[in-house]
């Protein structure tokens, strides 16, 4: 009996046109790809890259498609800067010009009606909980843990409660824990989003179900996780 067949998306490439900072830390880097004009994408969907270690290793790193313009064939990446690590070094120093080789668009999440949905995350989720706020018809609330007041941008929420982290160490739930303990959930059955660092979202699932929230009304990606904070993606950051 023959093998079943792989079949894994090809590997394309793209042009860089603009590196913009949004924060000290968050970089929009404007790729160009003729593949771009065609793409049907879903919200919070990722491009996942191919980089290069400074010792010659090629890594894949993740990173939320935060904008998309079909009639230009480019797509805005929002990169999250966090240390010495490939994919920050390719977000401070990506330029004009450059080329960057990609595969996807990947990403399952798939937006439901419901009569409220919570976003909930740390920074490296900001990117696709901006771009789901911004796809949601029905009422949001988002819940984002950051370092600081410097680290926030716009979120198309009704209410975001922004929680600053400080000196605490990123990728433990504390913070968050405490922080949706104190958020009023409206009435009805709503549906949460939960992205950041992975234990920290599987514990917030554990504490949304305990506040009636069905489990298959919670999803649940894990951008990263604590101790290998070189995995961190933009959007994945």
């Amino acid at each position: 009996m023959s093998a079943p067949v792989i079949r894994r998306s090809p590997v394309l490439r793209g042009e860089v046109l603009a590196n913009a900072a949004l924060t000290a830390r968050m970089r929009r880097v404007t790729v160009h790809s003729q593949t771009f004009a065609d793409l049907q994408l879903r919200p919070a969907q990722d491009l996942e890259l191919h980089l290069t270690e400074p010792g010659g290793r090629r890594v894949k790193r993740r990173y939320t498609i935060r904008h998309h313009r079909p009639a230009a064939a480019e797509v805005d990446l929002d990169v999250l800067l966090h240390g010495d690590s490939p994919g920050s070094t390719w977000g401070a120093t990506a330029k004009a010009g450059d080329t960057v080789d990609f595969q996807g668009p990947r990403g399952k999440l798939e937006l439901r009606p419901a009569p409220w949905h919570l976003l909930c995350g740390d920074e490296s989720a900001l990117p696709a909980i901006a771009a789901i706020s911004e796809a949601l018809a029905e009422p949001t609330i988002a819940l984002v843990e950051v370092h600081g007041a410097d680290d926030e941008l716009e979120v198309a929420a009704e209410v975001t409660h922004w929680v600053h982290r400080g000196g605490t160490p990123p990728g433990t739930p504390e913070l968050l824990t405490a922080a949706l303990a104190e958020v009023p959930l409206p009435p009805g059955d709503g549906h949460a989003y939960l992205m950041g660092e992975t234990r920290t979202m599987v514990a917030l699932r554990a504490q949304l179900e305990d506040r009636g929230i069905a489990h298959d009304d919670i999803f649940v990606k894990g951008y990263w996780n604590i101790g290998r904070p070189d995995r961190i993606a933009g959007r994945r950051p």
